[in-house]
């Protein structure tokens, strides 16, 4: 049988579990309420539930993202060791470690429940010491990832290396089936950005199959974590007149990590359009599944084609150097041709969907021998040329580049004369870069 005890704990766990972290502390500051002149264990079981009330308080500020926050003097800069939910945890750490030494000056008593006696308890305040730090840790990736979208630089392969670090180091650290739904909050969280970060690296090689792999194991983990937690069997105590667990809306982090899945999932339609247009049947229909896209970037591309008059707007890859394996998914160990002079650098989208063929040894041309110029987050550039016969001007045009990432770059085609300050133009770049980047989707983590 159950001591009233770890029936508190089972309540308090899965409140935090699904998201009430109010409900929580609630019960944590009803038990405190109810020891009345604690001594020996009872007085270190009042101060790990005081341990718990604030754990309750700063699991919210955590899963609320309140962490992120600037700086007055320096609107780019935020970290900030001394922020209270970072000063919060490391106080949680220690309190926890008191209690763990308080547990070892308490006498040999019989009495104690089997399932709460001392040594079970010294395990729960180690292995909770082991989460705090795990989420110090994580704090950590999250402001990694929120400077990345600030200052638009691609670092995903670093970043992902920290969350494996955080996981090899924390993942078997809190194993006590009293932690059960902690452990599995964590694990969720964790593997639900490893493969966000994933499928982002998988699209930057453009790999069809890895980057689907990876978007669609994010999705059934999205959906699979807030129905995981499974209720107490048992009640709690009859004097408790906590009010039952209502439908929590989801926190700040969840609802990110479904805003950069459904982000990845629409890059991965543009990069992968021509694939994908030929598992449906009609063309229409096709169009249909794109407007479901957040953002839609086939429309966008639409309506600023029409808008300015461009001839072309395209998506090139830069096949040097790759393992090209070729669009679509391909059986492993079929050898694949590799691509040669003007195919090195393939159109993957173009819109309209014929190809500017005529423009494509001028625009290879640019891009292999002006590489240097799109090193910068913001670089783009622009060139303008003409040719003339018999002193006539038989064709005008106008390019204007920018790099989206290392292999990737977008590439409006004018056949009329545009100035490169030409508003419009640059600020349908910078936002088409911003947002197949990642950029927007990563700044957009600090909570407004």
């Amino acid at each position: 049988m159950q001591s009233e005890q770890r029936k508190v704990l089972d309540h308090i766990f899965y409140s935090l579990g699904r998201f009430s972290f109010d409900r929580a502390k609630e019960i944590c500051d009803r038990e405190k309420d109810a020891i009345k002149n604690p001594q020996g264990f009872a007085a270190v079981w009042s101060q790990f539930v005081v341990s718990l009330s604030q754990l309750s308080l700063a699991e919210k500020g955590y899963m609320m993202l309140v962490f992120l926050t600037q700086t007055p003097n320096n609107k780019k800069a935020f970290r900030n060791k001394e922020l209270p939910m970072r000063s919060l945890y490391g106080q949680i750490k220690h309190d926890l470690e008191k209690t763990v030494d308080a547990l070892r000056g308490l006498p040999p008593l019989e009495g104690y429940s089997d399932d709460l006696a001392p040594p079970v308890l010294s395990h729960l305040c180690t292995q909770l010491s082991h989460f705090t730090a795990a989420r110090l840790d994580m704090c950590d990736v999250y402001e990694r990832l929120h400077e990345m979208g600030l200052d638009r630089t691609n670092r995903y392969p670093e970043v992902n290396g920290l969350v494996d670090m955080v996981i090899g180091a924390y993942g078997k650290k809190f194993h006590h089936p009293c932690l059960a739904i902690l452990e599995s909050a964590f694990s969720y969280e964790t593997e639900i950005l490893k493969s966000l970060i994933d499928a982002q690296l998988s699209m930057a090689n453009w790999d069809f199959l890895a980057s689907l792999v990876h978007i669609n194991q994010a999705h059934r983990r999205l959906a699979l974590w807030p129905t995981s937690v499974q209720a107490p069997e048992s009640s709690l105590p009859a004097n408790y007149k906590i009010a039952p667990l209502k439908s929590i809306s989801p926190p700040a982090l969840y609802t990110w990590f479904v805003k950069y899945q459904t982000a990845l999932l629409a890059k991965f339609s543009l990069y992968f359009h021509d694939v994908l247009s030929k598992q449906t049947g009609l063309a229409a229909e096709f169009r249909t599944l794109l407007t479901r896209n957040n953002p839609d970037y086939y429309s966008k591309i639409a309506t600023f084609q029409r808008k300015s008059d461009a001839s072309h707007i395209c998506l090139v890859l830069d096949t040097n150097g790759m393992d090209y394996r070729g669009p679509g998914y391909r059986f492993p160990g079929a050898e694949i041709e590799k691509p040669t002079g003007l195919d090195t650098y393939p159109v993957i989208f173009s819109y309209p969907a014929e190809r500017p063929t005529k423009h494509w040894p001028s625009i290879v041309m640019i891009l292999a021998s002006r590489s240097d110029q799109f090193e910068g987050p913001d670089n783009a550039i622009s060139t303008y040329d003409k040719i003339e016969k018999e002193n006539k001007i038989t064709m005008e045009r106008t390019y204007f580049i920018a790099r989206i990432e290392e292999r990737f770059y977008i590439v409006l085609i004018f056949e009329i004369k545009k100035s490169e300050k030409d508003s419009a133009v640059n600020l349908f770049l910078s936002d088409m870069v911003t947002q197949l980047r990642g950029s927007a989707v990563l700044e957009s983590l600090k909570p407004v």
